[in-house]
């Protein structure tokens, strides 16, 4: 959109106001750089040949040197040795006993088991500022697009992320405890061991809350960098929740002079979601399917692009990643540029991938009576034992309103499978739910077994209804953070349609790790089966991706989770094996053309699972061999697209006396608007051979079918015979 009459240029001011500094610039002395030079910052003295605005920009070629990386040769993991390994302890006949009754905190430990020499000290803390989200709020709107604004700092952070933030360390100016704090229910220890266990909560609760107070502070302090307001779009994207009726899901108007940015050629790291999650995309799938309301919340575009699949590369047998870069003008939306790097790990099977010390922490409370959700643990437990392989660790942990651990230390390969069956067939709903204690006591027991050459990690299976002993979600993330710096990871499982997705989502973010959804037998069957390495696996730790711009190009939009040109803004992730992401963005282009002898370039910076060394990959690529109207920016705007219109139509008052049935809703307007999105979608999808893209326009479909579909009404003259009663007539 061009600037109102009275604001523009006149054509002629500006060729004289550009004659002026090029005119100076000749006479100044040969130390100075010519113009369209790029200077040691990168981007600060280069500018147009012809003025701003639609002119095309020159300038030298700008390139990038990738720093070249040893070779990462992988074999099969050793065989372990399973003599040494803890003895198993089998306790079912007391958790499943006939009065019902469980030993809290597990009762006795059968021995206790010796830590490795060898073991992984806490980080100590590396930043003073530390962003939390606090509270057990539902995640923010949906809508992950970052509109960025003219500055040369932060460039925002996407809507799924909001109040989230990044956080590094155990707490701001704290020392992590030198011991795993114990857990809030138990028989076996001293009263002054609980004194002292509360004494170390409530020490990090204080810290937690004084973090909280300040962040308001903080946020007020980096308000003054901004050198223009942000566009409504991008206040929504980071999670302004009472514009999220008002949201217009249309490109945000644009001037078309350029020199208004400045953070042309700007490097920025992005982070398409910082647990791998897919919850929030198999819950909305669950709620179409079943006609049930879609939740705002739920509509999260970087969940939905991870969801789905995309065409990539190959990983060399050198790498660990591979980038399959593409780059299109935007169809609707002049000087915009879409871009995507898809972006794929190693593969792991099950051979190759490390032996795993798993601790099952199962929620059976009451509440898991419901919907089926107790049969589809069990099921899914019985899929995940013939995932496992010869030398794995196994603990499963019960807690409802208490805790107890039938099996401990159960070494596959060594003992006999059927006392880990029985422990998963006699497992039934009773009781109220404490996470917080399951949680905790599952943690104690995979920090008392911790193999430093195994994948050591927590798997939760809960509706996360918490409502028993500590439900603080502050406290039960600061747990999983925790141990995730003692190398203790943690993947969450949903279950229920009501399943709390934000404790679940907090969890996993401190804990680094997924978390999914069990919606249907065939997710559970995916889930503890043909995905169960994903679930588990990580073939990166802590990874930050960098884009690397040149000087004619900018971020504009990223549809992804967090995005920022400092580090420290956007979290580091845990990379799961056998998984893809497709990075999607806006970059604006100088000039409104793309100069097809720039470069981009992605950094990849992570730490390896196994030795834990420091790495890093680059791959660069020229525009000019990377433009073209690609696959996956083809499926990708459609699935944006299909999250936008979503979320529209989740942003509607809900009519009154809907029911989980087709045609029950009757909103006349709401109807209109996905006839006109059916279309919309229809047309973007031309020519896709693609069975996801069938399966995203059946979801469209079966969406739409709760409406009613509006009747024209027909003017008619009953018969009225005189026999007929007078109401009748």
């Amino acid at each position: 959109m061009s600037r109102p009459k009275e604001t523009r240029m006149n054509p002629w001011m500006k060729w004289i106001l550009l004659a002026t500094p090029l005119a100076l610039t000749q006479c100044r002395s040969s130390a100075v750089a010519p113009i369209g030079t790029v200077t040691p910052d990168g981007n600060n003295n280069v500018m147009l040949a012809h003025g701003q605005g639609d002119v095309a920009y020159e300038g030298p070629t700008h390139t990038f040197s990738p720093r070249p990386h040893p070779p990462r040769h992988r074999s099969d993991a050793a065989p372990p040795n399973l003599a040494a390994l803890p003895k198993m302890v089998s306790r079912i006949d007391q958790c499943y006993g006939p009065s019902g009754g469980a030993i809290a905190s597990g009762g006795s430990s059968g021995g206790s088991i010796a830590r490795p020499t060898k073991r992984p000290a806490p980080p100590k803390p590396k930043y003073k500022q530390v962003t939390y989200s606090g509270g057990g709020s539902a995640p923010p709107p949906s809508p992950s697009r970052v509109q960025t604004t003219p500055t040369a700092g932060t460039l925002g952070k996407g809507g799924g992320a909001a109040g989230r933030g990044s956080s590094s360390g155990f707490e701001a100016g704290m020392a992590a405890p030198s011991s795993p704090p114990p857990p809030p229910v138990t028989t076996s220890k001293s009263a002054n061991s609980r004194a002292e266990a509360a004494a170390d909560v409530r020490v990090v609760e204080k810290a937690e809350k004084k973090k909280d107070r300040g962040r308001g502070r903080d946020k007020a302090e980096e308000a003054p960098a901004a050198s223009a307001p942000a566009p409504a779009e991008a206040q929504v994207a980071r999670g302004d929740a009472e514009d999220e009726s008002s949201v217009a899901y249309e490109p945000v108007p644009r001037d078309s002079d350029d020199s208004q940015y400045s953070d042309w050629g700007q490097a920025t790291y992005l982070s398409n979601d910082d647990t791998m999650s897919l919850s929030s995309a198999q819950r909305v799938i669950f709620a179409i399917d079943k006609f049930l309301p879609v939740p705002l919340e739920h509509i999260r575009p970087h969940e939905l692009l991870n969801y789905f699949s995309f065409e990539t590369a190959e990983v060399a047998p050198t790498d660990d990643f591979s980038v399959l870069p593409e780059i299109a003008k935007d169809p609707k939306q002049d000087g915009i540029y879409n871009l995507a790097l898809a972006i794929r790990g190693r593969p792991v099977d099950k051979q190759a991938r490390r032996n795993g010390n798993l601790t099952f922490v199962v929620d059976r409370s009451g509440s898991m009576s419901d919907e089926g959700r107790m049969d589809y643990l069990k099921r899914g437990m019985r899929r995940m034992m013939g995932e496992l392989k010869t030398g794995d660790l196994v603990n499963v942990v019960l807690f409802d309103h208490e805790v107890c651990v039938p099996v401990e230390s159960f070494v596959v390969g060594r003992d006999k499978p059927e006392v880990l069956e029985k422990a998963i067939e006699k497992m039934k709903p009773r009781g109220s739910t404490d996470v917080h204690a399951g949680l905790t006591r599952g943690y104690e027991l995979a920090d008392r077994g911790y193999q430093p050459t195994y994948n050591n990690r927590v798997v939760l299976v809960t509706d996360a209804l918490a409502n028993t002993g500590n439900t603080d979600p502050r406290t039960m993330a600061m747990v999983a953070k925790y141990y995730d710096e003692r190398k203790i990871r943690l993947s969450g499982v949903g279950v229920g349609t009501e399943f709390n997705d934000a404790l679940l989502d907090k969890l996993t973010e401190r804990g680094k790790g997924a978390y999914v959804f069990l919606g249907s037998e065939a997710e559970v069957d995916a889930v503890f089966g043909s995905r169960f390495i994903s679930l588990l696996e990580t073939t990166a730790m802590d990874v930050h991706f960098q884009l690397h711009l040149p000087p004619s190009l900018r971020m504009d939009v990223f549809y992804g989770e967090e995005s920022s040109a400092v580090k420290e803004d956007v979290q580091a992730i845990h990379y799961f094996a056998n998984t893809s992401q497709l990075f999607l963005s806006d970059v604006m282009a100088r000039g409104k053309k793309l100069r097809p002898q720039d470069q981009i370039m992605l950094t990849i910076e992570y730490e390896d699972p196994e030795s834990g060394q420091k790495m890093v990959e680059e791959r660069a690529f020229s525009l000019g061999e990377i433009e073209r109207e690609a696959y996956n920016i083809r499926k990708g705007r459609l699935l944006i697209a299909w999250a936008d219109r979503l979320a529209l139509m989740a942003s509607r008052p809900q009519p009154i006396g809907t029911a989980p049935v087709a045609g029950a809703w009757i909103d006349a307007d709401g109807w209109q608007q996905c006839e006109q999105g059916k279309a919309d979608l229809r047309d973007m999808a031309q020519g896709m051979n693609d069975p996801e893209v069938t399966r995203v326009l059946s979801l469209w479909d079966k969406f739409c079918a709760r409406y009613e579909q509006p009747r024209n009404p027909v003017r008619r003259t009953p018969a009225s015979g005189p026999d007929a009663w007078p109401s009748a007539r």
